[in-house]
């Protein structure tokens, strides 16, 4: 097939081979990361820039699904004594705390599938489960996420308002911030269960790779290890890249007059008079 028989989107051909990888482990205001997430999904859908892979990591955050009630989800009292900013995201699923041993990965394609989500996120995890076959365990791969036994590893979450948004968790390394994990997440609290939620998260175990596997972890291996997986299952040869000028701009712009706001993160009515404990 010669390149004129190719349909285009924007500047790229559909069919472009390449997957731009980026290693983004900057420590910024979780709204801008998660403006990020938002701009380089339209980038890639309009066509402006590759498909691309995006590795990045937050400080202690609550990052509360797109349809979820901060004040049913997190104790936002706790969360503003501690320092624990509260972000809602673009994309579905339930509430995940963030901190920098929690590695964040996002895959961006310019078209979205005929796939259910559960089905879309279960393919799009098989080749970070495959990493973890690697290091030597065998995952069990769930709609919500990536499970040794009963022990979650990592979470997904999509959205398919510009192209395909993908983006998961793997937890590599504790954090002081798990083992106050009951202080801030109520569906880790016995309460939970009787609470009348829009979209309930589900509670799990959690544990790291790096206490899994004795501390013989270095993340630069397992960024090069979930790079070749995830490329090769998507068919693509993975080329080394960063955040464009445009990007940058638009998450700017996202982060500011959305991602930050009270508005977005406590956008629905009951909880409104909550957000005034987390931002007074």
């Amino acid at each position: 097939m010669t390149e004129t028989d190719r349909t285009k989107r924007g500047g790229y051909l559909v069919d472009d081979d390449r997957l731009r990888v980026i290693n983004d482990l900057e420590m910024r205001n979780p709204s801008l990361n998660i403006g990020l997430e938002e701009a380089i999904a339209k980038e890639v859908a309009e066509g402006k820039v590759l498909p691309t892979l995006r590795f990045w990591r937050n400080d202690h955050s609550a990052i509360i699904g797109r349809s979820q009630e901060a004040g049913a989800e997190l104790n936002l009292s706790s969360c503003g004594e501690n320092g624990v900013s509260v972000v809602r995201r673009p994309t579905g699923g339930g509430t995940v705390l963030h901190h920098p041993g929690n590695l964040n990965y996002s895959i961006y394609l310019p078209e979205s599938t005929s796939d259910c989500v559960k089905e879309e996120s279960v393919k799009l995890s098989r080749p970070v489960a495959r990493v973890i076959q690697d290091l030597g365990f065998e995952p069990e791969v769930r709609p919500n996420g990536l499970f040794l036994g009963d022990t979650k590893i990592g979470g997904t979450a999509q959205s398919r308002r510009w192209g395909l948004l993908h983006h998961g968790t793997l937890l590599v390394k504790e954090d002081d911030i798990m083992d106050s994990m009951d202080l801030f997440l109520r569906a880790r609290q016995d309460s939970y269960p009787k609470t009348k939620v829009q979209l309930p998260s589900k509670s799990a175990k959690v544990g790291s790779l790096k206490s899994l596997l004795g501390g013989k972890l270095e993340l630069p291996d397992l960024l090069e290890l979930l790079k070749e997986r995830i490329a090769g299952w998507l068919k693509k040869t993975p080329v080394s890249g960063s955040i464009t000028e445009g990007e940058w701009n638009f998450a700017t712009v996202l982060a500011e007059g959305k991602y930050s706001l009270p508005g977005w993160t406590f956008r629905f009515h009951e909880e409104r008079n909550e957000s005034e404990k987390i931002n007074s």
